[in-house]
């Protein structure tokens, strides 16, 4: 009985685990626009994900899926925020922006901090666009955090450039994320 037990002990531990995004810590989803009358922020803590975790480590192939709220991002100003989600972003129809991928490379830093190289699929606005990207990944203890700089475009998402009367804003925006998570 006792071989039993420690069977389904193993079994278990080596089945591919999840991480996800822990909301009792503040996670972050900011894009930069560069405009003509200065650059300005949007920024959102509404964003939900998952990462494959296996048998206490990530793997090449581990799988990837975030979903961030765009009804939810916060630019400072009110009616830049009610221009953004209905004019450009059309969060009614389109109310979020999905990252689906994989991990296809992992570069190991020291004993907590690595490099993920992921490829997947942005859907946004409707329209899909395959990217890699970089994200540091940290781990200390029960603690796992990723961190990512990233850049996309306006147009690859069929997304009209915003402009607000005179402050026209640039096609490319810079995504920063930092998220934590914890086992499921």
């Amino acid at each position: 009985m006792k071989f039993i037990y420690i069977l389904l002990l193993v079994s278990f531990q080596s089945f591919p685990q999840k991480l996800e995004v822990d909301h009792t810590k503040v996670n972050i989803v900011k894009f930069t626009a560069d405009a003509t009358l200065g650059d300005f922020d949007g920024v959102t803590h509404s964003v939900e994900g998952t990462i494959d975790f296996s048998e206490n480590k990530l793997s090449i192939n581990g799988k990837t899926e975030f979903k961030v709220y765009l009804d939810s991002i916060d630019t400072g100003i009110g009616l830049r925020n009610t221009h953004m989600r209905e004019n450009y972003l059309q969060t009614g129809k389109y109310p979020y922006a999905l990252f689906s991928g994989k991990i296809i490379g992992i570069d190991t830093l020291s004993s907590s901090e690595l490099t993920l190289k992921g490829d997947g699929e942005f859907d946004i606005h409707g329209a899909k666009v395959n990217k890699q990207i970089l994200v540091k990944f940290f781990k200390y203890g029960e603690l796992y955090k990723t961190t990512a700089d990233f850049n996309l475009k306006f147009s690859e998402f069929k997304i009209d450039k915003p402009s607000f009367l005179f402050n026209k804003v640039d096609d490319n925006i810079k995504i920063y994320i930092s998220l934590y998570f914890k086992k499921i």
